[in-house]
């Protein structure tokens, strides 16, 4: 029994690891990758980087986290990649810490894991909703 548990989560793992690195890690280092490569050093420079203000630099790194990566492994390569460019570190370090909380894909498409089974609503639920759901799990 103990070893079947295990060989189960062993398999779970490894599915999820497959997939993880499929449907994230990989197009997140080809973006870090494209962004290096075709995004011009002056361009970030002027905008990320030390001779933009803080407050440009700042806001500029915060506006482009909603449209970066979905998780926070995923945003890891494209930060250095920034960093690699010329950004400042105070830029980098906000798209490190804002993108995995505010990107576009998080606002849309929520997701609830209820009794193992992935449930997605396709939209925000709303307070009573959750406030509903807490009860029913307190109750059982």
């Amino acid at each position: 029994m103990i070893l079947e548990l295990i060989v189960a989560g062993l398999r779970a793992v490894q599915e999820y690891v497959a997939l993880h690195v499929l449907t994230c890690l990989i197009p997140a280092f080809l973006l870090a990758g494209a962004m290096v490569a075709f995004v011009s050093k002056e361009a970030i420079m002027q905008r990320l980087g030390a001779a933009a203000s803080r407050a440009a630099s700042f806001s500029t790194a915060t506006g482009a986290s909603f449209f970066l990566a979905a998780c926070s492994c995923t945003v890891i390569p494209v930060s250095g990649g920034i960093y690699y460019s010329g950004a400042g570190i105070g830029a980098a370090f906000i798209l490190l810490w804002v993108a995995p909380a505010s990107n576009l894909l998080v606002f849309f498409t929520p997701a609830v894991r209820i009794d193992g089974e992935m449930k997605s609503t396709g939209r925000v639920p709303k307070v009573e909703e959750i406030t509903e759901w807490l009860r029913e799990k307190a109750a059982a």
